[in-house]
């Protein structure tokens, strides 16, 4: 969390000098496309994090790699050109699915689009490369790619079910997220760069709209860095993706095009009267009250993501995290999400009536519920790591809402029959000194990593 929280200094002082660069040249030459502004954000996250994790945790070491950089490379050309056709059939089927449906159709994606025409000749030339290297130092190099370029080559008996599957189910997740990160980059890249702190005032909640698109933008920046940044050489490879439909749907439930449905047909709680209607003839001093306390809240949902570093992204698991946020609770960006909501819409507030109120409370409820659902769908895909059961179960006894689960045992963690609790730690020799094991017994208390 430390070296990602420098990251995070690293981006906010590149959206200093954008800003800087946009009052000095406005619209004029000197002024830079927004591609290219978007591109110095990403890379002030992405930079310094890869950069850190290779340097200090030494993150392309790690066994969970798959990767032996002690072995002597072995260029294997037949496996390397076999790995590039399941890579150009898995990229096949996606440019298909975008040409089929009408929801790749239109304006809406353009920064996507345009994004690819610019970038495709180097991304080409560098999976090549990419591939090439990484066969080279795997411990086992028959993977997906391997196996569906097996399918390419008429020999599908080479392709287990099982790899093929969260191969697709890995890219279906790559594929429908990043074209809505990148679209999305572009419209608060451009918020961000020229928004007017000429007018903000105690008196006014200029800077309070300002903070909100800057937390929300630096998750966003981070989230794209994760769906982009998936490589096994620096350890943000996907190891599994959501196995289950029903996780699928209660996470896509909560993104475009699906959430625009679901909200106008289903759970439009908003009432168009937000706080700062409702608050508008309070004092000062409570509106900036009611609107730290957002602001708070969306800032340890925000911190959740940076936390990640590059290796977040939804449904999939990519590694267990036990720090920072998660070391409070184990769902803090949709627990602080979920309240922050009910302080910025207000919906029980009786604006057009005390009935409505009631309405459009029982349908935020709706919505936290799709976000519990997604606790849960979630949990059940990373209780197959051991690791995370371990954490999980530290956190029952241990997390800052534990006592929500000794109220409700619905939100209490249950550890997967098939887990099977680590061996205790044997006794230290009767002639090591005593404050050994109470030094150990403290640090697993305060430290979730330490299991």
């Amino acid at each position: 969390m430390g070296l990602n929280t420098i990251a995070l200094g690293c981006l906010l002082v590149m959206l200093g000098y954008l800003r800087y660069r946009h009052q000095l040249y406005g619209t004029g030459p000197g002024q830079l496309p927004r591609q290219s502004e978007i591109l110095l954000l990403l890379g002030s996250v992405a930079i310094p994090v890869v950069f850190m994790d290779l340097v200090v945790l030494k993150v392309h070491k790690r066994a969970s790699t798959g990767l032996d950089w002690v072995q002597q490379p072995h260029l294997d050309i037949a496996r390397i050109v076999t790995k590039l056709l399941g890579l150009a059939l898995t990229l096949g089927v996606i440019a298909l699915a975008y040409w089929a449906f009408a929801e790749y159709h239109g304006s809406f994606y353009d920064p996507f689009y345009s994004a690819l025409r610019r970038f495709w000749l180097p991304l080409v030339i560098a999976s090549v490369g990419y591939v090439a290297i990484v066969d080279g130092q795997m411990v086992s190099p028959r993977d997906a790619y391997w196996q569906l370029g097996r399918v390419v080559l008429f020999h599908p008996s080479d392709a287990r079910a099982a790899d093929v599957a969260n191969h697709f189910r890995s890219w279906l997740v790559k594929a429908y997220f990043i074209p809505l990160m990148v679209v999305w980059m572009h419209g608060e890249a451009s918020k961000l760069v020229t928004f007017d702190l000429a007018h903000a005032a105690w008196t006014n909640l200029r800077a309070y709209d300002f903070l909100y698109d800057l937390i929300f933008g630096v998750d966003l920046l981070f989230c794209t860095c994760g769906y982009i940044l998936s490589f096994r050489v620096i350890d943000t490879h996907v190891r599994s993706a959501e196995p289950t439909m029903f996780g699928w749907v209660v996470a896509l439930f909560c993104y475009q095009p699906f959430y625009s449905l679901m909200e106008s047909q289903y759970v439009r709680y908003s009432q168009d009267y937000g706080f700062g209607s409702w608050l508008g003839d309070a004092p000062v001093a409570v509106r900036w009250l009611w609107a730290g306390t957002i602001l708070a809240l969306i800032s340890v949902y925000s911190l959740g993501t940076v936390a990640f570093g590059v290796r977040f992204s939804n449904l999939t698991h990519r590694g267990i995290l036990t720090n920072g946020p998660y070391r409070f609770t184990k769902h803090p960006a949709y627990v602080t999400k979920n309240l922050s909501w009910w302080l910025v819409s207000v919906p029980f507030v009786p604006h057009t009536g005390v009935i409505d109120a009631i309405r459009h409370s029982l349908l935020l409820g709706c919505v936290n519920t799709i976000y519990f659902l997604r606790a849960k769908t979630e949990e059940a895909h990373l209780s197959r790591d051991p690791d995370y059961v371990a954490y999980a179960l530290w956190m029952n006894d241990h997390g800052t809402l534990r006592f929500l689960g000794r109220w409700f045992p619905v939100l209490r963690y249950k550890a997967p029959a098939s887990y099977v609790p680590p061996s205790p730690t044997p006794p230290p020799p009767a002639s090591a000194p005593s404050t050994t094991a109470t030094s150990a017994a403290a640090t697993a208390e305060q430290h979730p990593s330490a299991l």
